[in-house]
Parts: structure tokens; sequence; C-alpha cells
């Protein structure tokens, strides 16, 4: 009896128990590998603070103001010693090959340019495009760190939106200024500009702008999350924003505003690099304090572990004596309750079943919160770091395009212009759709059913992704049944749906491919039916009415194409098919997941078929052309 209750009070106690040091070692591990991060980001950004400063001061020396030269060569030897530093530190803490290649690929592009600027062999223009290329390869490994250490992850943590504003926005609004310092002191070391200097200057004077809200909004979560922030970074933060739109105005007043720029490039080299090394104090004060938080949550995990050892140890303890009372207290009085041993009994069986079921239940009931919690963090983490900065980016950069500076556009050009705007709004509606849907624990997705033509629904997609196929000189070709095809659903997810699949065409399709969407209504008999389950490679089961009309959708590639082991996996969400490609071809691998989601909502069918890698592939879409509404199950 004292060994059934003591195993009773262990069950009780070792659950909540186990579950806590599951989650609480998960925790931290994730703040011991953030803390790692730390000392990597730190070196790679002061390489990209010296490589950014040896770019102004080649500017000014390749353009004629040879008074810097011997500044730019010391500062070239600072910049070596940087990039040994990293070098070194890429050697020791990280292990991944493709990134150790990806590095030792910018080393030589840095050693090859300094050699350039050193013998003044390229033009002022050459290396200020070597270095804004080489820059842009080392903020790609930068971003990649972020992703291997856990920076960029967790959106709920109080160091997220600092690191954001930091390790994100900051690299990307200095180079921006590094890139109007040395455009600027190079245009006024040759003291002359054209329109073309005009527009570049001022759209590095917008993109500054824009960093400027992007890091102010982040900083400001921080401090409501964090009060204490605001008094470690308060001051630092107004001041390098001050000094920044010190930078930027002078750009506008003494070099885009003027007819024939005559400011000094030298003190327009030191107020630039002023402004920059503020946004480089305001990272160095929030890198101590984001490396005293974590180490400080690193303690305080570990502190809180060896409590609640040493409670549960104590709750043990105490239910070991109290068990050891209640037995003897239950073998005094064993003569008077002899007659009720067998209900006795009894009502003990029912209890410790009862016990054992409920906790049961408790560890199915937080395993499955646990693994909804975890898909929602990485859908928000990726979503948001993949998709939401390009678009935004993408929608600044159109809008830029229509400012009156820039020059009147032709009417292609204004048309191509909307296409872009409408794709990118588009885009961005869909994703905060996704976003909203993932933050619902038990949500809905409503369809939205409405008549419309297949043939102008699929032109008006064609023309919307037609630029991306051009970059890529592909062939787009659109293959309909004679007669219009009409159909009822939902046409925004209809859009998705087929930009989805037109956008993976096109991405792993190589230059020169072809793309070609069929689109025609097909009768299913009965010996289309499938049974079982299906895979990627087969049509799902058919509805109970095989004898239907459908609208059959086909997205065709001449691209990468699919292994039949690859098929298996091919719907499956945040799944990338062939590792050795996904540094090539960059996603969440969520998009046909969802796609398929959205084509099962409207009781449709999707598949793929290909004959292998490198012979290209197709997917297939069936949409009934009588709809039957389907509500949407818990959770999409």
């Amino acid at each position: 009896m004292l060994l059934g209750f003591a195993l009773v009070c262990l069950a009780l106690v070792a659950a909540p128990l186990t579950m806590y040091m599951v989650q609480s070692g998960r925790a931290l591990r994730s703040a011991r590998l953030k803390h790692a991060g730390i000392a990597p980001s730190k070196a790679l950004l002061r390489m990209v603070q010296l490589q950014q400063q040896h770019r102004g001061l080649s500017a000014g020396v390749l353009g004629g103001n040879t008074m810097m030269e011997a500044q730019r060569a010391a500062k070239q030897v600072e910049t070596d010693k940087a990039v040994e530093a990293f070098d070194a530190i890429v050697q020791s803490n990280i292990s991944d090959p493709a990134f150790a290649s990806d590095w030792r690929r910018a080393a030589d592009a840095w050693r090859e340019l300094a050699n350039g600027v050193s013998s003044a062999s390229i033009s002022g223009q050459e290396s200020f495009a070597k270095h804004t290329a080489l820059i842009g390869d080392s903020l790609q490994l930068l971003d990649r760190i972020l992703d291997d250490f856990g920076l960029s992850y967790d959106p709920t943590g109080h160091d997220y939106h600092l690191t954001m504003a930091l390790l994100v926005h900051m690299p990307i609004l200095t180079e921006f200024l590094g890139q109007a310092r040395a455009r600027g002191m190079l245009l006024l070391a040759q003291k002359r500009i054209t329109l073309a200097d005009r527009t570049a200057l001022i759209s590095l004077i917008s993109n500054v702008e824009r960093q400027h809200e992007y890091m102010a909004r982040e900083l400001s979560k921080t401090v409501a999350l964090n009060p204490r922030m605001k008094t470690d970074l308060g001051h630092i933060a107004q001041g390098s924003m001050a000094l920044a739109q010190q930078a930027i105005d002078l750009a506008r007043t003494q070099v885009v505003e003027v007819e024939r720029p005559s400011y000094s490039p030298v003190d327009y080299l030191a107020l630039f690099t002023q402004a920059i090394d503020g946004q480089f104090a305001l990272l160095d004060q929030a890198m101590a304090s984001l490396d005293g938080g974590l180490q400080a949550r690193i303690d305080t995990l570990r502190s809180e572990q060896f409590t609640m050892i040493v409670f549960m140890a104590l709750v043990i303890a105490f239910a070991a004596w109290l068990g050891t009372v209640i037995v003897r207290a239950i073998q005094r009085d064993i003569a008077a309750l002899q007659r009720s041993e067998e209900a006795q009994r009894l009502y003990a069986g029912e209890l410790e079943t009862a016990v054992d079921m409920q906790t049961r239940e408790l560890r199915a009931a937080n395993a499955q919160l646990e693994a909804v919690s975890r898909h929602k963090s990485e859908f928000l983490s990726h979503m948001s770091h993949e998709l939401r900065t390009p678009l935004n980016a993408i929608l600044g950069f159109s809008e830029l395009l229509r400012h009156p500076t820039i020059g009147p556009l032709s009417e292609q050009q204004a048309r191509y212009l909307t296409h872009i705007q409408a794709g990118g709004k588009h885009l961005l509606v869909i994703i905060n759709d996704l976003l909203d849907l993932a933050k619902i624990e038990a949500g809905k997705l409503e369809l939205r059913p409405e008549p419309f033509v297949v043939d102008n629904a699929l032109t008006a997609i064609l023309a919307d992704i037609r630029p991306m196929a051009d970059q890529k000189r592909l062939t787009l070709t659109l293959h309909a049944d004679t007669a219009p095809i009409p159909l009822t659903a939902d046409s925004v997810r209809f859009k998705q749906i087929l930009f989805n699949l037109l956008s993976n065409a096109i991405k792993f399709t190589p230059e020169g491919g072809r793309v070609t969407v069929a689109a025609r209504t097909v009768r299913c008999a009965n010996d289309d039916a499938q049974t079982g389950e299906a895979d990627g490679s087969s049509p799902p089961p058919l509805p109970a009415d095989p004898q239907s009309e459908w609208v059959e959708i086909a997205v065709a590639d001449t691209g990468i194409g699919i292994t039949a082991e690859n098929m298996v996996k091919l719907f499956q969400p945040f799944t990338q098919l062939d590792p050795s490609l996904a540094r090539q071809y960059h996603g969440t691998g969520l998009g046909l997941s969802l796609t398929r989601q959205l084509v099962e909502l409207h009781n449709g069918r999707i598949w793929a078929t290909s004959e292998g890698k490198g012979r290209g592939s197709s997917f297939i879409v069936r949409f009934p052309l009588a709809p039957r509404a389907r509500p949407a199950t818990d959770g999409q």
C-alpha cells in the first residue's frame, strides 16, 4: 500500500515537472544559442562598417582627391584585420559548409577589390559598385547568422524588436547612408552631377528615411516591452537619428539641389561618417544590453530550474512522509476496518485509474498545445522575415518611381508600374490574411464565391506575373478552350492559387525555359476515381458524385523537375524537397501546402506530375463547375 501511494504521488509530481523541465530546457537552449550569435554578428557588422568607410574614402581618392590616400590606406589595413577576425569566428563557431563557402568568396572579393583600389586600376564608379555588392553579400551573411542562431525568430520575446531594429533595419540604414556618402564624395570630388546621379541620390535619401521609420517603430516596441531600454538607448538613439537627418539634409541641399557641386568632400565625408558611426554607437550599446539581457535570462532559467527541482523534491519528501503517516494510521486501525477492506480496495483502484487517465489526458492536451504554438511561431517568423520585408521594398520602390523628380513615364511604363503595385498590394493582403489566420487558434476561412470567366482571370494573372517571367527570358503562354469557361468560386483565392503555382514554375525554371498554362472543362467518369490516400503525384479521391463537370487548369514548366521520392513531401508545410537547393531557391515551404488547402476548400483537387529531375513538372488543379460550399476545418 505504501508503494502504491508513493507511485501515485510520483506520477502526479513527475508529469508537471517533466513538462516544465522540457519547456525550460528548450527556452534555455534558445537563449544560449542567441547569446552565441551576438559575437559573430558584432564582428560581421564591424567589418561592414569599415568596408563602408573604405568605400567613401576610395570614392574620394579615385575621384581625384589624393589627400585622402593615407587615410584610405590606413582604413584598408583596419578592414583587413576585421576580415581576419571574422574569418577566425567562422572557422571556430560556424559549422555550416555553405556559409563558410559564401564567406570565403566574400573575403576573396574584398582582397581583389582592395588591390584594385590600392593600385588605382579601377574607376571610382567601379569601386562604388564593387564595394556596394560586397557589402550586400555581407549583409546577407548577417541575415543567415540571425536565422541560424535564432535571433530573428520568436516574435514574442523581449529581445525580438531590439534585434529587428539594430540587426536588421540598422545595417540596411547604414548601407544606404554609406552609399550616399560614397556617391556624394565621388560627385563632389569630380565637381559635376548628372540627372541620373541626382535620381540615384534622391532614391538613397528616400531609403534612409524609410529605414529610419522602421527603426523608430521597432525601438518604440522595444521600449514598450522593456521600459529600461529607454534609459539605456533613448539618448543615443535620438542623437544617432538626428545625425543621420543632418547628413541626408546636407546631401539634398549641397549635392542634389545645386547645379554644380562645390561643397568640400572632406567635410561631406566627415558628417556622413559621424552619422554612420552614430548608428554603430547605438548598435554597440544595444548589443551590450542584448548580451546582458540574454545572460540574465540564462541565469534566471538556470535558477528557476534549480528552484523547481528543489521544490519538487520537497513535495515528494512531504508526500512520502504523509504516506507513511497515513499507512501507519491504517495499520493501527486495520482490525476495525477489515469489514470494509474490499470496498476500500475498489475505491483505491478507481482512484488510481482516474488519476492515470487524467494524467494521460493532461499530457496529450499539453503536447497538442505545444505543437500548435510551435507551428504558429514558426509560421509568423518565416512569413514576416521572408515575405513582408521584400514586399515593403517592392511597394516602396514602385511608389518612388511615381515621384515627380524621377521624370515622366511612358504609357507602357505606367501600365507596368500599375501591375507591380497591384500585384504587391494584393500579395500584402494575402500575407496579412494568412498571418491573421495563423493567430486564430480555432478560426474558419470563409470563401466568397462569385461567378467569373476563367479565361479572363487567367489573362489578368499572366499579365501581373509576366514581368517575373521576362526577367528570366521565359516563354509564358496560355491555352484555353475556344468557348469562355464560366466558374463560380472565390476569385481572390482563385488568383492566389494560380499565382502561387505560376510563381513556383517561374522560380524553378532556368532562363530561356517555358511555362505553359492550359485551361479546359472535363467530365470525370467513375474510372477516374482514386481510392486510398493520395500523394502529390496522383489525384486525390473524387467527391461522392463522380459524374460531374470540372474546370481543369494545368501549369507546366521545363524546370528542375521533381523526383519520385520527393512527391510524398510535395504538399507538406515548411518543407523544401531538396536541402541542397535551399540557398539557391529561397522560400518558406508553405506555398504548396496553402494552395492545396485553398483548392480543397473549393471541393477541388490538386496533384503534380514529373518525369524526374531536370525534366520539368506539371501541377493540375480541378474546380467543380457546380460549386458545393464546404466550411473550413478548424485551424485552417
